[in-house]
């Protein structure tokens, strides 16, 4: 019998390189151009283990966009305003004080 913790590390490793690999399908190459703020306010509520908050992570990195992010799993204060927002689902994602529910990366574009 195979040793269960061996059996759990692979399921996990597994997991880990295919939401990574999942995340990176998706993001356009295209350059982002900023209409309204120079910098753009970005405010991201997330979790880390989160497919689309990946995908989002990794659209304001490529494009060098600044962005804060709260963790909703390890603050109360901030998963209240996330619910606050009308939030349902992760990310929900604020650029220029407009709310973006999930990553939407056309509409986050045209916030820019």
């Amino acid at each position: 019998m195979k040793n269960p913790l061996i059996v759990i590390a692979a399921l996990f490793l597994a997991s880990y390189f295919i939401v990574d690999q999942l995340a990176n399908q998706g993001l356009s190459d295209e350059p982002v151009v900023l209409h309204k703020n120079n910098p753009p306010e970005i405010i991201m509520f997330g979790t880390p283990g989160c497919t689309f908050c990946i995908q989002a992570r990794q659209f304001f990195d490529k494009h060098q966009l600044p962005y804060i992010e709260h963790d909703i799993e390890s603050s109360d204060k901030h998963r209240q305003l996330f619910y606050m927002m009308g939030g349902k689902g992760t990310p929900l994602i604020i650029v220029n004080k407009q709310i973006i529910h999930g990553f939407e990366e056309d509409l986050i574009r045209q916030e820019l």
